[in-house]
């Protein structure tokens, strides 16, 4: 069914949303404002539409830098997603004539980033929304019970990625995304997501791989500004001599690559070369410090809005002389800065690679203790330790994965904490943990919601969490 319609917000899942009557019409590619004609399946309740054509671009619409992105040849909508007049000939077709020379036939459809045509300003509101709405909905907690930090922003909207994760395309000998929705991959020819660098080196991997003989399934790749080189992860089938000689070879044909971590399929990663690299804690600042990374260990891919990130949490946490206790510590993204303004730290991380990054790092470090295991198991003995050696914290930070810290709230409640800190990449699971702390015993004392991720949906929030 083909209705016309009117953007009238960004959706959380990083589409536009409109109405067709009573339906709710969820729309790729539209931005607030625009003027669409979209294609609808028929029946009731909610919709995924299709975007057919725009008829009028809206107000905070902006042309897209990347020739990938977008649906493809979409009246209305030039090849970079860029509004022209409805009845405007396509890019590079003729007149009536026939076709006149065309533009190179770039793949379009990818799903590496959803708002690269709105403007940023207006992204920034809609995630504020966001964060606002799911406290709201799934907290249960209004908007005016708590300080509602204005959103920090990306210092670096576009080429902002220092690491990102690939499909191999061998047929095309090229690293790819995939398109929206779908397993088909869009080749890449520039990402404008990427640091430049890490971009160059995404071009020259691809190639290089298969001319090495290796066909990973998944690539990731990081690049550290600070040392000028980069490092790879490749998950392969088997790790043998002869991959093991493909990847030193590999190394060889990419200067620029330091080192790789080849991971086998259900075994331990194998390390090829120097894939330990090491990032200034805050861009351009090396008095900051340095943080070793690999590209199988998670961490911030914005190195740039990483640093505000933890600004904002350290400021929100007060930690400055007390005893902290940082619950999913990962690699030691907020124990270093930690160290440097609490008494004393203890870091909870399950063990492995992540948590060898971090101690390494603060094996200097007098007032940092790391304890592996398991975040809330751990959080409650410390909470039932006795006698006088018994440790009792001023203060906690978690920062814990995408599907957070379900079962946190009592954890803390037994703890005592005067003041908790939760960091979350997602605002369902997030606001979910915070409706258990409210009903455990605490109060949302603030949100600062910060952009990790211009030109996507995601979003990052920092809580303050106070006892009621």
């Amino acid at each position: 069914m083909r209705t016309e319609l009117t953007i009238e917000d960004l959706a959380p899942g990083g589409e536009g949303v409109g109405h067709a009557g009573a339906r709710t019409v969820f729309v790729p590619w539209t931005a607030p404002g625009d003027r669409a004609v979209v294609d609808v399946q028929a029946g009731d309740g909610t919709a995924h539409g299709s975007l057919v054509s725009l008829r009028a671009p809206g107000p905070v619409r902006v042309p897209a830098p990347c020739v990938h992105f977008g649906p493809g040849e979409v009246p209305g909508v030039s090849a970079r997603g860029q509004a022209r007049p409805d009845d405007a000939a396509p890019e590079g077709a003729g007149g009536p004539g026939g076709p006149a020379s065309r533009p190179p036939p770039y793949d379009a459809g990818c799903g590496g980033c959803e708002w690269l045509h709105v403007d940023y300003a207006a992204q920034l509101a809609a995630k504020e929304r966001t964060v606002r709405e799911a406290l709201r909905r799934i907290a249960r907690v209004d908007p005016g019970a708590y300080d509602a930090r204005p959103i920090v922003g990306s210092p670096a909207p576009l080429r902002y990625r220092a690491r990102a994760k690939f499909h191999h395309d061998r047929a095309s000998g090229r690293l790819v995304y995939f398109r929206r929705r779908s397993h088909a991959p869009v080749r890449l020819r520039e990402c404008h997501l990427l640091d430049e660098r890490l971009d160059a080196l995404r071009e020259a991997v691809g190639p290089a791989l298969g001319r090495a003989g290796l066909a990973p399934r998944e690539v990731a790749l990081e690049w550290s500004g600070h040392e000028g080189r980069g490092a790879a992860w490749l998950l392969l089938p088997a790790i043998t001599p002869a991959v093991r000689a493909r990847a030193e070879a590999l190394l060889c044909e990419v200067p620029a690559l330091a080192g790789a971590v080849l991971q086998p399929e259900g075994g331990a990663p194998v390390l090829v070369g120097s894939p330990v690299l090491r990032h200034a804690r805050v861009p351009g600042d090396a008095a900051s410090g340095v943080q070793r990374s690999r590209p199988d260990v998670f961490q911030q891919a914005n190195r740039g809005a990483n640093a505000l990130l933890v600004r904002a949490a350290l400021d929100l946490l007060a930690p400055d002389g007390l005893d902290v206790l940082e619950l999913h510590c990962g690699a030691g993204n907020f124990t270093g800065p930690l160290a440097a303004r609490a008494r004393w730290v203890a870091a909870v991380e399950v063990q492995g690679p992540a948590l060898e990054l971090a101690r390494a790092d603060l094996a200097g470090a007098g007032n940092v203790r790391f304890f592996a295991g398991d975040a809330l198991k751990l959080a409650l003995a410390f909470a039932r330790e006795g006698g006088p050696s018994a440790r009792r914290f001023g203060a906690a930070l978690l920062d814990p994965p995408r599907e957070g810290a379900k079962g946190i709230g009592p954890a803390l409640r037994e703890l005592g904490l005067p003041r908790t800190v939760y960091v979350s990449c997602d605002p369902a699971t997030f606001a979910r943990d915070v409706r258990a702390c409210v009903e455990t015993g605490f109060r949302l004392e603030a949100v600062q919601p910060v952009d990790m991720f211009p030109q996507t949906h995601h979003v990052e929030a920092v809580a303050l969490l106070v006892p009621a």
